[in-house]
């Protein structure tokens, strides 16, 4: 008889109804991941997004959102919203937004806004982390994907196996246990390995899934990506401990000696970090706002 596990992992490989990344999502993703910041580049995102008339009408929204329209003035459409913003910035709208479509409703168990808020707060700090360790603009990208689809595993854990995370979830209120060890001693497997198979279906790139896959404990990441799952378990652990923490999760995440110590990171960059986390929640309480 399979274990609870392997029971999981066997219905995943062959399930149909799994949410799928729209085409629009994809094709910024591509563009994105090219790393080009030109005119032709922009363009091309402007009449990507266009054509998705309820996305692009969301991605509006936002860019007229408090949160941007001080610094740029009123935005009429798309082409101008990458004029004014950027092709990156744009690029994230998107990906936020798109995204927050696939997974808007839980079993009960799960807030979707507190998801969606924790989600897209490390999702930024993901974006400052990757600045002060200089990495280039495609795996930049990466890094904000990665911070934001961080959690994912657990929305699918609550909307295709719900019973049994019920289990987990309770168990979490009776006893003082972070939440992916409870998931590992029930389940024998955690969110950030579920979540890590759904990005794989979706052909994201190896590092993202495996930096998913491992960000509670980077440590035991392989050397090749260990890199980001370290990044995604600081800003994960900031978020964490500044207000906006993992939905459900009462204990606050443990920081990895050597992810600091590794990415190079010190009590300046605290300050920093704790900043990014406040236009964080900022940004992702208009983001949450306007696309749930």
């Amino acid at each position: 008889m399979p274990t609870i596990r392997e029971s999981i992992i066997q219905r995943l490989e062959s399930m149909t109804s799994l949410p799928s990344l729209s085409r629009t999502v994809q094709q910024v993703q591509e563009q994105l991941s090219r790393g080009e910041d030109s005119l032709s580049g922009a363009a091309t995102i402007g009449a990507i997004i266009e054509k998705d008339l309820g996305l692009s009408a969301k991605v509006l929204k936002i860019a007229n959102s408090v949160f941007y329209s001080g610094r740029f003035g009123r935005i009429g459409d798309v082409k101008q919203a990458v004029a004014r913003l950027g092709i990156e910035e744009v690029g994230r709208i998107c990906t936020t937004v798109g995204s927050m479509q696939l997974f808007k409703e839980t079993s009960g168990l799960i807030d979707i806004k507190d998801f969606w808020k924790h989600s897209v707060g490390v999702a930024i700090v993901m974006r400052y982390l990757s600045q002060r360790v200089d990495m280039n603009k495609s795996k930049a990208h990466n890094a904000y994907v990665a911070g934001l689809f961080h959690d994912v595993g657990i929305m699918v854990l609550d909307g295709f196996f719900t019973e049994i995370y019920k289990k987990v979830r309770e168990a979490g209120k009776s006893n003082q246990m972070m939440l992916y060890k409870l998931e590992r001693e029930v389940l024998g497997i955690d969110h950030g390995q579920i979540g890590a198979m759904l990005l794989l279906r979706w052909r994201l790139p190896e590092e993202l899934c495996d930096a998913v896959a491992w960000h509670h404990a980077p440590d035991e990441c392989p050397e090749e990506f260990r890199h980001m799952a370290q990044l995604i378990h600081v800003a994960n652990f900031a978020c964490s401990a500044l207000g906006i923490a993992e939905p459900g999760d009462e204990i606050i995440q443990t920081a990895s000696d050597g992810a600091w110590h590794d990415l190079n990171l010190d009590s300046s960059d605290l300050n920093k970090i704790a900043e990014e986390v406040e236009e964080g929640i900022a940004q992702s309480g208009v983001f949450v706002s306007l696309s749930l």
